[in-house]
């Protein structure tokens, strides 16, 4: 085996075997409160250990460059893992965005046995879907994440929640099951379910064979219910208006980047830019698509006066931004997705964070219970104001190099529409974030104040580092995109 191979099959076995553990302790109910303290230690114990081996796997491929590794038969099935600059950068990614909304659970909750073995499981299964190579491989991950994702939004204590999470299942499940069946079509063409023999095997075929194409949609629609894309989006909306605030932020910020990187995956890596450029109606039926999840999500966010409502629309906006870039094909609209796909993790986790803070503080969750919110609490103010600053994409924040690759990356292919859509969901975004800041700056504090105690320095720290990191890769994007320069352009150059 590889040192690659190892770093990457450790870094989804670590928080699988912890999930396993804490799942099989024995004890009665989900503990008291030093118990919940043993959870968490360590829940962050081993996501630091995941981390610390994605770091090594970057350090790694910087040295030795992209690996591949296989477990099963050559020619035939298997699984095989895939490290390369994207992978490793999602990975580390990950690993800021599940230890930060771990720190919060710290003292906000959820607590208890059942809620760090179904967080250690969903951060094994996202890893999972990073580095797998194999579209078996990435179902299978996908369904645990399901799992784990609906266990931990059933440690909710509003009303719904157990009916939110069954209707998140069916409706995830059904989605990959599509999915599936896209892989399986595939897979018997060509004898293996890996990625790399299945691009060989369709070029071979013919991109525009029924069975291709019939494969393509199938993955690609499957995957549009987990990215939730309209109208596969309701979903999204309602476990997210259920879920406590850490998992919301798991909703928004990392559940839907993980389809989005298998449909990333699935587009360059399997079928390649020469099946895109070689069925243009498929293609520009997706773009367009995508548009209109853009378009219904901000104009569905611009009409919430729930916080929580507001956020699962702009979610879903986001994701149609980003699946419009990828499918512009170009390495400057492509780099834009990614950047737009970790800037919305990194600052829609945060969102979630921040309005879980004021909910605690203040009990607020509407924009008329936000009024006045800005001289008891300067310090979540600014940090609410920098997060929507980030979303709105307005310079030099992370949001903003994002909509400006996928504008630019447009208009180099002629596609204007794009670009202007991308102009129109600034000025949208914009009209729904404002008046949310505007409320906490200039209205009258007339509501409840639950005293600066019952929120925690780390919990409020969480969030102004993600306003520092959304500033700080902004401001790093040149960096970004050297170094993501080599595995983007390998995924849109053409195979032949």
């Amino acid at each position: 085996m590889t040192l690659a191979g190892l770093l990457m099959l450790s870094s989804i076995a670590v928080p699988a075997a912890g999930a396993l553990g804490v799942r099989l302790v024995s004890t009665d109910g989900d503990g008291d409160g030093d118990e919940f303290d043993r959870y968490w230690l360590l829940s962050a114990i081993l996501i630091s250990i995941t981390g610390a081996l994605t770091t090594a796997l970057a350090v790694l491929l910087i040295l030795e460059g992209a690996s591949t590794y296989r477990l099963g038969f050559d020619g035939g099935f298997g699984f095989s893992v895939r490290s390369d600059a994207l992978s490793a950068t999602v990975g580390l990614l990950d690993v800021v965005l599940t230890l930060g909304i771990l720190g919060y659970t710290r003292t906000a909750g959820p607590h208890g046995r059942r809620f760090h073995a179904s967080y250690l499981l969903f951060t094994a299964a996202v890893f999972g879907v990073v580095f797998s190579d194999d579209l078996l491989g990435t179902a299978g991950f996908l369904l645990v994440l399901i799992v784990a994702t609906g266990r931990l939004v059933e440690c909710g204590d509003k009303d719904g929640t157990r009916d939110a999470a069954t209707g998140y299942r069916r409706t995830t499940v059904f989605g990959t099951a599509v999915y599936l069946l896209g892989v399986l079509v595939a897979a018997q063409m060509a004898g293996s379910s890996d990625a790399q023999q299945l691009a060989g095997t369709f070029q071979t075929i013919g991109y525009t064979e029924p069975v291709v194409i019939a494969s393509f949609v199938c993955m690609t629609v499957g995957l549009a219910m987990l990215v939730a894309l309209v109208p596969l989006h309701g979903w999204l909306v309602e476990t997210h208006a259920r879920s406590p605030d850490p998992v919301s932020a798991l909703i928004s910020g990392v559940l839907p980047a993980a389809a989005v990187y298998a449909l990333l995956r699935v587009l360059f890596d399997v079928f390649t830019v020469d099946f895109l450029a070689a069925n243009p109606l498929v293609t520009n039926g997706i773009i367009y698509g995508a548009i209109v999840s853009l378009l219904v999500g901000n104009v569905l966010a611009y009409g919430q006066r729930n916080i929580k409502g507001m956020l699962a629309y702009s979610t879903v906006s986001q994701f149609g931004l980003v699946v419009a870039g990828l499918l512009v094909a170009t390495e400057t609209a492509v780099f834009g997705s990614v950047i737009q796909l970790f800037g919305h993790g990194l600052v829609k986790g945060a969102f979630c964070l921040i309005a879980g803070i004021i909910a605690i503080r203040f009990d607020a969750r509407t924009i008329d219970e936000f009024d006045g919110i800005a001289d008891r609490a300067p310090v979540v103010a600014a940090a609410f104001a920098g997060l929507g600053i980030a979303m709105i994409g307005l310079p030099p924040t992370v949001g903003f190099v994002g909509k400006w690759y996928i504008a630019v990356g447009a208009l180099e292919e002629g596609l204007w529409i794009v670009a202007t859509f991308v102009v129109i969901s600034t000025i949208l975004t914009l009209g729904y974030v404002i008046p949310f800041v505007d409320h906490i700056y200039f209205g009258e504090f007339d509501g409840t104040d639950n005293g600066r105690e019952t929120i925690t320095s780390a919990m409020v720290v969480v969030t102004v580092g993600a306003v520092v990191l959304a500033l700080a890769i902004g401001l790093a994007s040149v960096g970004f995109e050297s170094l993501l320069s080599e595995a983007i352009s390998d995924l849109v150059d053409s195979p032949a």
